[in-house]
């Protein structure tokens, strides 16, 4: 009975980091798009501006 769960430990731990992983790149993913959208609307107004 212990043994399953000292074996089931590492695994708990692979699953728990792989979720943090895939949470930290979708917020990373995001944060990029709303940069570059906020870029783009930037370059976009500074040349409205300027023509």
């Amino acid at each position: 009975m212990l043994q399953k769960a000292w074996a089931a430990l590492p695994l708990t731990r692979i699953r728990e980091r792989a979720f943090e992983g895939a949470f930290f790149s979708v917020a990373l993913i995001a944060m990029a798009g709303w940069v570059y959208f906020i870029t783009l609307l930037l370059v976009r107004m500074i040349l409205w501006f300027f023509s």
